[in-house]
């Protein structure tokens, strides 16, 4: 059923074809090449051409004549908005004056949807959401000399051009956004968080703008990051140990006014060994080769085997036997491919049984990769024994891994003791020794060092520390004795627990303090 709001000009005859002629909706005329009746008996298949009757006067003298408007489409050319207008409003909450922009514009002929923007005190042009309503606002607004602009856009979004409204200058609040509250820096592993807060009234901000630089003056200052409101704490990862920089930060409200910055905050990525340490640790043995490296050496060989078959593995297996002594050589090659994964592993092993006890050795191979872009490679070697029923391994593991576009690369171990030797005049010399979770070394030289707590059995001394030449620094660790001699030919100072002694460049004694 149809229904028209229209009278017709001419009464329809039942069953008959009819067609609407309007202003804005022409009959689109074709012209009849031929006709098939159809097998039914009663339909046909009529063939026809698109006919222009404008075309004649085209080709013979070349004049352009609009095309007739056989649908309702949206027009070529969008007409623009008219009688935009810029105006405020100001109310009164918990007692502070807050006023809101607002523009207002008429409809525009054949448009769904307006796209506008507006500015104060010629500063960048701010975009409003695309609405289809016939104006917008904008709350908590600044003091100053406000303009807007409208386009209208129609259902093939085609967009008309824009039309200006008078420059307004309206009231509002006066000054600057306020800076954000409580700006600090606390160190994390491997990261600095930084967090801040809001002052109150402040729900127009649009954004905190946060720059960072390696010194505290503010050289080669750089963007940090553009954090949304209300939005407020960052983390900056990635980082060494120990690593700091010197932070600052600001509001920006939605109208672009920025607040001031705040001073310069200096913040330090972690130098807690040991918290770093248990992070590193725990996020080493969550990834896929530190699962490998916690792994088991499974002595049921039958068992490796069976699975071996299931999946059509490539087997090869010596195997000894007397009583309950078992020597076996075991090798497994496995290739797998499905729609979303492959996989390919090589399993050697060498074990041997004698009654409940056993010991082997293991290297395994594994390569994986899926249709999402996470695959792993892995190569472990296990070496184990089992001893009245309790197991014990030494491993290492090398793997590289790629998850959801993270790449980590590992290499780990697991002993409970680690030598590492240098061959002299025909001996193993041990020179750093791991043992118990403690690390022993016999000489090393470290360019930086931080350490939270230092115990010194001896003494600490200056590179540059001679006696004989009076120059240095010299702590003795036993007696409390410090002896400071500087550099160059001045004097030197020397004090323990009770007494306090200054020499002039001869030697003499020119102070002493204390008990003597």
């Amino acid at each position: 059923m149809i229904t028209v709001t229209t009278t017709y000009s001419e009464t329809p005859i039942a069953e008959s074809v009819w067609a609407i002629d309007a202003t804005d909706l022409a009959i689109q005329l074709f012209r009849v090449t031929g006709i098939k009746e159809g097998d039914d008996g009663v339909s046909f298949e009529i063939t026809a051409i698109e006919h222009n009757p404008d075309k004649y006067a085209h080709i013979d003298t070349g004049i352009r004549i609009d095309e007739r408007p056989i649908s309702l489409i949206p027009p070529g050319v969008q007409s623009p908005p008219k009688k935009v207008a810029i105006s405020s409003d100001s109310v009164v909450h918990q007692g502070i004056a807050i006023t809101t922009l607002r523009v207002s514009w008429d409809a525009a002929e054949s448009a769904i949807a307006y796209e506008a923007e507006w500015r104060r005190d010629n500063g960048n042009w701010i975009a409003a959401p695309r609405t289809s309503t016939q104006g917008f606002e904008v709350p908590n607004i600044y003091a100053g000399r406000y303009q807007a602009r409208v386009r209208a856009i129609n259902a093939a979004e085609i967009s008309s051009l824009w039309v200006n409204a008078p420059e307004t200058h309206l009231k509002g609040k006066a000054g600057k956004p306020p800076a954000p509250l409580g700006f600090k820096a606390t160190p994390i592993v491997f990261g600095i968080q930084l967090d801040w807060g809001f002052a109150p009234h402040t729900d127009d901000t649009l954004k905190t703008e946060i720059q960072y630089s390696p010194t505290s003056d503010g050289e080669g200052l750089m963007l940090l990051s553009d954090i949304p409101y209300p939005q407020k704490t960052y983390v900056m990862q990635g980082l060494a140990a120990g690593v700091a920089f010197y932070f600052r930060a600001r509001l920006v409200d939605k109208s672009g006014n920025p607040s001031p910055w705040t001073d310069f905050l200096r913040g330090e990525s972690s130098t807690d060994a040991s918290w770093i340490i248990d992070a590193a640790g725990n996020q080493f043995l969550t990834a896929e080769a530190g699962k490998r490296l916690q792994s088991d050496i499974d002595f049921t060989n039958e068992a490796i085997l069976g699975n071996a078959a299931l999946i059509g593995s490539v087997v090869q297996h010596q195997l000894k036997e007397n009583g309950e002594m078992r020597a076996e050589i075991l090798e497994v090659r496995t290739t797998q491919l499905t729609d979303k994964k492959a996989l390919a592993e090589k399993l050697e092993k060498v074990q041997v049984d004698v009654g409940k006890n056993a010991a082997a050795v293991q290297t395994k191979a594994t390569a994986v990769f899926d249709i999402d872009g996470n695959g792993y490679g892995i190569y472990d070697v296990g070496v184990g024994v089992k001893y009245n029923g309790q197991f014990y391994k030494a491993g290492m593991v090398l793997g590289a891994e790629v998850k959801n576009g993270k790449v980590t690369t590992s290499i780990g171990f697991n002993a409970e003791n680690f030598g590492w030797f240098n061959p002299v005049n025909g001996k193993m010399e041990p020179f750093m020794v791991a043992k118990n979770g403690q690390l022993f070394v016999r000489d090393a030289f470290i360019d930086v060092a931080n350490i939270r707590k230092l115990v010194v059995g001896d003494e600490i001394k200056s590179a540059n520390f001679d006696p004989r030449n009076r120059t240095g620094f010299r702590l003795d660790m036993r007696t409390g004795e410090m002896t400071s001699y500087g550099q160059g030919s001045g004097g030197y100072w020397v004090e323990t627990n009770n007494l306090k002694q200054l020499f002039d460049s001869r030697g003499r004694l020119r102070i002493r303090m204390g008990f003597w």
